[in-house]
């Protein structure tokens, strides 16, 4: 049995006024397993913390889970399943299973009529970019303002909710909607079943004739907000001009068609590209359980989510209603790794189904398990977008605007949509500076599945873009491919797109040098040479990119505590998507604290309301020390390398000089101890001047839990352009921290003591608007061959050139580049996914139509050799005095791959594919004409 024991203070959220308890739960068999902590020097990881699980076959992923597996379940279980709309323009008119077999007969059904009208359409929360959502907020103020009626939804303007399940005569708003819910009292009847109607849902589901669409949205809408970035110069930009952006903006967009007309020398090159929407693919489809205990009112689940708080907040909207589909007075999630996230996980509409499920299974537990035709039908997808406009450059190479409209293919359900776009419009600018731009970009509502927020955030789409037509303009020019490039990179100082300012080191021209002068592009020809005498037609292609991590405003979470045995654990509300998050937590504290942690709690949410912190304290300023604009958000894999490291650092710092430090001085006798003042070798607490005896880590811990001194941290962090910071009264002393809030865990007391936020400050309402403020840049050469017969591109050789500032793992991060650059190269030239129900809508895909890239398709090489197969990475070492600051890299890895491949094949054939995915049946019919 799995037993899992309570986190140490309770969350409570108020959701329409019921008062319901949520507690979050992780798997002891994978915190306590052997982690980096009995091996490893401080800060150096010799396994993943959870790898000896996974390798040995033990549960780990939520797949593996049944109910006879948890502890106070009942050992029993039922199976639910949803069949999904087949029509987004006839009216769904009832369900059929007359033609079942007895035995697969479902022991209940659920239409969409029976659920009550707060559960039928509910209000989901989609928050993510604070500057996105300020900008909704401006939306619903703007529309108030002019109807008199009262604020619109903050997360979905103008009330645009979708029935959970479509009721009958009702037309689903898309494709995959669910319109029924069968429930299985038995695993047999549910294969049975299962078997029945895969691939024949149309002998099961009855529509009418097609209608119009009734919106909203009609096809086509977008959903709110739109993005719209006008920079004119430094005399007006979307950042620069918070007062009057709106009321000015098209008189700025039209000096800049003005002012380019007026310089008849620029060169203007067409943006045109294209590409599908891709499904991440990750290697564990979405499963979970949940189990509503009636005798207490408790919803007990178990998944695997990029987004415990949103789904939480969600499931809250369903149940803590007056009229939930069963009462809930407690919410248990017990979070498991996921098997792959990308994004694809990041509030999904999974975890909002499965809790419903659970609500009509007269108190027996339900699993709900996609296989992967049910996870290819409706799981989130990386749009598919159509990006068109023009740059202007001068003669000199100078780059001088940006005109780009980009379109996202949002599907049926609004989610993060809007937010990608938004990200999407600032990479439109690339990794250059230019006075003048016009970006827009929306996100629209068509029948199709739904996007999400997978890897790069529509920077993939945009980098394809604006790099393709950089490259296709040096050709046009005969220019130098990197001299274009360098003659426009954006450095420190300068603005984007939005009218932010750089404020990190970029070390662009660095990273050109680099890939300049690597054999793999300086001796490109003499390469081509060699393959054409072998009969292979070769190219070689280049690009970058400077993909933005984290977002306009992060809050995150960790707490650091010393055990009575002298082992430290950490806990933080991140969730590790396969990316080895909790593994960089586990070693980042031991350089500070002298021995890694021995065990890491990911996805801990309800750390988040033991801080004593809010959103809506009053006053909504820094004076206030129980203020902080964000408390925790859904998990990125790039958050790891700064922001979810540096609250863990921060808060081990505090342990360390707010009680271990006290307790080392009063152990030696001596006056106040710093961190100036000791070392630690070998595990041990050290004077550098060799007065006093050594002690280790279980002597301090004895001690400490004696005398009453905290054994533990919980800190709060906020980044926006800058760290909040503070000062706080401590046993040791006021410390200086940068963390916006600061708890001490005291023995045998299960909630921490707040520590009051003292001279806080913190960045300011402005910067918000800047969009993003650190950056990850890459640089990419992409050698391949192309078979002009049969259209096949076999990738021979990449090379990356990565600035990722200190590499906490470094074996991480060359794994993230190696997934990066083989998701890239199957997104480029595989992953081919028609819209609507021609694909994978119909609920018969699987990798047998769905083709995703291979180890044959990879080059697996890990060191560049001529006339060999590799893929190298090259990392920038960080810079004096920088300290051990990493940078978000998870997602720039893949950026800037597509483009170069896309330029290496213009390269070697002399043709423009700028759709993607660019696969042999389109390379043979370009090749034909």
């Amino acid at each position: 049995m799995i037993e899992t024991s309570a986190v140490s203070r309770r969350s409570f959220l108020t959701a329409s006024g019921a008062l319901i308890t949520c507690r979050i739960f992780s798997l002891p068999a994978l915190a306590s397993g052997t982690g980096p902590a009995g091996s490893g020097a401080p800060g150096v990881a010799t396994q993943r913390i959870e790898g000896l699980s996974k390798i040995t076959g033990k549960k780990v992923f939520a797949r593996d889970f049944q109910a006879r597996d948890m502890d106070g379940w009942p050992n029993r279980q039922w199976h639910a399943q949803y069949l999904r709309a087949l029509h987004a323009d006839r009216p769904f008119e009832r369900l059929d299973l007359s033609a079942l077999p007895a035995e697969a007969q479902p022991a209940r059904v659920v239409l969409g009529d029976e659920l009550r009208e707060t559960q039928a359409a509910m209000s989901l929360s989609f928050n993510r970019d604070l500057h996105v959502e300020e900008r909704i907020e401006e939306e619903a103020i703007e529309a108030m303002t002019a109807s008199r009626i009262g604020l619109m939804s903050v997360n979905l303007p103008r009330n645009i909710l979708y029935d959970l399940i479509v009721q009958p005569n009702n037309r689903p708003d898309y494709l995959g909607q669910a319109v029924a819910l069968l429930l299985f009292d038995s695993r047999a009847s549910y294969l049975a079943a299962r078997k029945a109607l895969l691939f024949n849902d149309d002998s099961f589901q009855v529509y009418g004739a097609p209608v119009s669409s009734d919106g909203p949205p009609s096809p086509g809408e977008p959903f709110r907000p739109l993005t719209d970035y006008v920079k004119y110069h430094d005399e007006f930009s979307y950042a620069q001009n918070a007062k009057g952006y709106k009321d000015n903006a098209e008189k700025y967009r039209e000096q800049i068609r003005e002012t380019v007309a007026r310089h008849p020398e620029f060169i203007i090159q067409n943006v045109d590209a294209a590409m599908q929407a891709v499904d991440p693919m990750f290697m564990e489809p979405e499963s979970g359980l949940v189990w509503i205990d009636p005798a207490s009112a408790t919803m007990h689940l178990l998944m695997g989510t990029q987004s415990p708080d949103a789904d939480i907040d969600n499931i809250l909207s369903l149940y803590g209603t007056d009229d939930p589909p069963a009462p809930v007075r407690q919410i248990n999630l017990t979070n498991c790794y996921l098997g792959g996230g990308f994004g694809g996980r990041d509030s999904s509409p999974f975890s909002l189904m499965l809790a419903l499920a659970g609500g009509f299974a007269d108190g027996n537990p339900v699993s709900l398990s996609y296989d992967r035709f049910e996870q290819f039908r409706v799981g989130l997808k990386r749009h598919a977008a159509e990006i068109d406009g023009h740059i202007a450059v001068a003669p000199d190479m100078k780059l001088q605007a940006i005109k780009m409209t980009l379109t996202f293919d949002g599907g049926g359900r609004r989610n993060l949509s809007p937010f990608v776009a938004s990200l999407g419009a600032l990479c439109a600018g690339g990794s250059y500076v230019t006075p003048m731009a016009d970006i827009s970009a929306e996100a629209i509502h068509t029948e199709n599945i739904s996007g999400g927020s997978q890897r790069g955030f529509g920077g993939p789409q945009a980098y394809f873009a604006i790099e393709t037509a950089l490259d296709e303009l040096a050709i046009t020019q005969n220019w130098d491919p990197v001299a274009l490039r360098r003659a426009n990179l954006i450095r420190k100082g300068d603005r984007t797109v939005v009218g932010g300012p750089i404020t990190q080191s970029l070390r662009l021209s660095e990273m050109l040098d680099i890939a300049e002068r690597h054999p793999l592009w300086a001796d490109r020809a003499e390469i081509r040479k060699d393959h054409k005498e072998a009969g292979r037609t070769y190219g070689t292609g280049f690009a970058m990119s400077l993909q933005a991590y984290g977002t306009s405003g992060d809050g995150m979470v960790a707490a650091v505590r010393l055990e009575r045995d002298g082992s430290l654990t950490v806990s933080s509300a991140a969730v590790d998507m396969g990316n080895g998050s909790a593994t960089t937590l586990g070693v980042v504290i031991g350089p500070i604290l002298g021995a890694n942690a021995a065990r890491v709690h990911m996805s801990d949410y309800t750390l988040a309301g033991q801080t004593g912190l809010g959103t809506k304290s009053k006053p909504k300023n820094w004076s206030n020390a129980r203020w902080t604009p964000k408390t925790v958000g859904s998990s990125s894999a790039c958050l790891t390398g700064l922001h979810q490291v540096h609250t863990a650092q921060q808060t081990a710092t505090a342990l360390l000089e707010g009680s271990i430090l006290v307790a080392a001085a009063e152990i030696w006798g001596t006056g106040a101890v710093s961190p100036d003042d000791v070392v630690w070798d070998d595990g041990r607490v050290t004077r550098i001047d060799g007065t006093a005896s050594p002690l280790d880590l279980p002597r301090l811990a004895e001690f400490i839990y004696r005398k009453g001194l905290p054994c533990g941290a919980l800190g709060h962090a906020y980044f926006q352009n800058t760290w909040a910071e503070a000062s706080y009264d401590t046993p040791g002393g006021t410390l200086r921290l940068q963390l916006d809030g600061l708890s001490f865990y005291l023995p045998d007391q299960s909630d921490p003591q707040f520590v009051e936020r003292q001279d806080g400050n913190g960045p300011g309402w402005a910067s918000r608007r800047y969009s993003r403020y650190v950056w990850a840049p890459c640089v990419n050469v992409v050698g391949l061959t192309v078979d002009e017969q049969s259209g096949a591109v076999q990738i021979e050789n990449v090379l990356s050139v990565l600035n990722a500032g200190h590499l906490h793992v470094p074996e991480l991060v060359s794994g993230q580049s190696q997934g990066g650059v083989a998701m890239a190269i199957s997104y480029t030239l595989l992953e081919d996914m028609p819209p609507g129900m021609d694909g994978p809508a119909d609920g018969t895909w699987n990798l047998h139509k769905y083709h995703v890239a291979r180890a044959a398709d990879i080059p697996l090489g890990g060191q560049y050799v001529r006339g060999g197969r590799a893929q190298e990475l090259i990392t920038l070492p960080p810079l004096p005095g920088t300290g051990r600051v990493g940078r978000g890299i998870a997602e720039a890895v893949m950026c800037s791959v597509p483009p170069a491949i896309s330029n290496a094949i213009r390269d070697a054939t002399g043709k423009r594919f700028s759709a993607l995915p660019i696969t042999p049946e389109r390379i043979r019919e370009e090749m034909r004409r």
